[in-house]
């Protein structure tokens, strides 16, 4: 499929690593220099040297923390979030701790060979899991038992707002949301943005509003239901189409039985 083998490796990543190698050089000559100054100031009395000036982090943290953003940066500059579900996403970030894997070339190749190898896999296992939660009200219809309805009521997504009105539940509900906006734009084709949907309904349903967008028509409950309607009829055929495909090769299990 060529949303799969569309992503490319751009040669910006090298420009991030050449940012990552001089910035923790003159992270090092920098903290030599305090050293410095911290043993000038110490040959006339303790306690001289400016707490601020101090580096409350050895090289190893400071080293972990630079190369998780690395990390973040390049997975958003690479596009791989587009087929990364919920899960993915949250190995991803599990990865990063409690050290960072060091940002090196070779780590780069390793992850995102490892990363295209798997991206159909990922996006089939989002697919499904949000056929899975989607598809409750349509196991009784015998004809098409294995598809996701232009009209779907998605219970506990919906929750009071801090500030006013009503909000999207953050966590699992937020997460499931993402995972159907990702599917619907990468079989449009189109660039991914997490959570730009779940923070645009809530912008809308915080002032009362129904939210409306090129894709779907979206109204909160105060019973914890969002209805949610596909307004791109074109685009749910392509998902449905891919739901039928993945079930016929047996690549996904029977929701009926999950």
């Amino acid at each position: 499929m060529s949303i799969f083998t569309n992503l490319a490796v751009p040669t910006t990543l090298n420009d991030l690593l050449q940012a990552r190698d001089d910035a923790l050089r003159l992270l090092g000559d920098a903290r030599r220099t305090a050293d410095m100054a911290a043993k000038l100031l110490a040959q006339h009395g303790p306690y001289l040297m400016p707490h601020g000036a101090k580096f409350p982090e050895d090289e190893k943290r400071v080293r972990s923390e630079l190369d998780s953003s690395m990390w973040r940066r390049a997975f958003d500059m690479t596009g791989f979030k587009q087929l990364m579900d919920a899960q993915a996403v949250a190995e991803f970030e599990k990865s990063l701790l409690p050290l960072a894997p060091e940002f090196t070339e070779a780590n780069i190749r390793a992850t995102f060979i490892d990363l295209r190898l798997k991206a159909e896999m990922m996006f089939r296992r989002g697919l499904f899991d949000v056929f899975r939660y989607l598809s409750d009200d349509y196991r009784t219809n015998a004809k098409e038992p294995f598809r996701i309805g232009s009209k779907v009521v998605m219970s506990g997504m919906v929750c009071r707002s801090y500030r006013r009105g009503l909000q999207i539940n953050y966590g699992w509900a937020s997460d499931k949301l993402n995972d159907l906006d990702r599917v619907v734009k990468t079989v449009d084709g189109k660039p991914f943005l997490p959570r730009t949907l779940e923070t645009a309904m809530t912008v809308a349903f915080e002032d009362g509003q129904v939210f409306q967008d090129t894709y779907y028509r979206a109204k909160a409950f105060k019973n914890g239901n969002l209805h949610l309607e596909f307004l791109r009829l074109d685009l749910l055929e392509k998902v449905n189409e891919q739901i039928a495909e993945c079930y016929a090769d047996g690549a996904l299990p029977d929701a009926r039985a999950a």
